[in-house]
């Protein structure tokens, strides 16, 4: 079995990878949010699972995923 990965570079921001597109982005969440989900359903319980469900650009300009969502980043900009 071959796995097909999605190409990353370290970001400048400190220790997240970093995504050159948006669509390269989405493409690495799609895979991400599929291998968490087979690996909860193989432990038994997706309780505490924490997924990725966004991407957004990065001030240095690469793409990054987060499972944080817009109304909870929008609250902690916020305050």
């Amino acid at each position: 079995m071959t796995y097909k990965t999605v190409d990353w570079r370290a970001c400048d921001c400190g220790l997240k990878r970093a995504f050159i597109s948006r669509p390269e982005a989405e493409k690495a969440m799609g895979r991400a949010q599929t291998k968490r989900t087979r690996r909860a359903d193989a432990r038994g319980t997706r309780r505490g699972l924490k997924v990725e469900g966004r991407v957004y650009e990065c001030d240095f300009g690469g793409w990054h995923l987060t499972s944080m969502s817009r109304k909870q980043y929008e609250e902690l900009v916020a305050a």
